[in-house]
């Protein structure tokens, strides 16, 4: 592709309800010269199979996306079964300067996500934006505001816009 066009850029928005690899793989090829990537992965049936993103960032990896990638959005209804599988390809990305999250609570990761950053964050980065919603229970609320609380804070001592 690059050959073809040395200033292409591709923003790429993937939309699905399914949970295939597959159907990833077809949309995205290797060094595809993607700057924005939206993946929204929107089910019907969203509970009975949680979203395994280890498939999508190892495929990203292999295509070597995160040499031009400036801008990720992952919106997820399902939960996120394995969000910290997503540390190696967010280390990987050296241009990628906003990060936006929508998650169902049930997500696992995210404190090793935000760990990851604290320990060695991603330079390029600047922005992030973490949307987590549909908590039900009153304890768990109080639980993720009391976390938020203490991630923002440390995150933005770390140089990082938080959202």
């Amino acid at each position: 592709m690059n050959i073809l066009c040395l200033d292409l850029q591709v923003e790429l928005i993937i939309e699905t309800c399914s949970p295939f690899q597959r159907d990833v793989e077809f949309f995205i090829v290797p060094n595809m010269p993607i700057t924005l990537l939206k993946y929204m992965r929107l089910d019907l049936k969203p509970f009975i199979r949680g979203m395994i993103v280890r498939g999508l960032f190892r495929r990203l990896l292999e295509c070597n996306i995160n040499d031009h990638l400036v801008s990720l959005s992952l919106e997820s209804l399902p939960p996120i079964l394995d969000l910290a599988s997503f540390i190696p390809f967010l280390q990987a990305c050296k241009k990628l300067k906003c990060l936006e999250l929508s998650l169902v609570y049930a997500t696992n990761g995210i404190d090793h996500l935000i760990e990851s950053w604290l320990d060695n964050r991603p330079e390029s980065l600047e922005e992030v934006l973490i949307d987590i919603w549909d908590i039900e229970d009153e304890d768990d609320y109080t639980n993720m505001k009391n976390k938020t609380t203490e991630y923002v804070s440390r995150l933005e001592f770390a140089g990082l816009k938080i959202k």
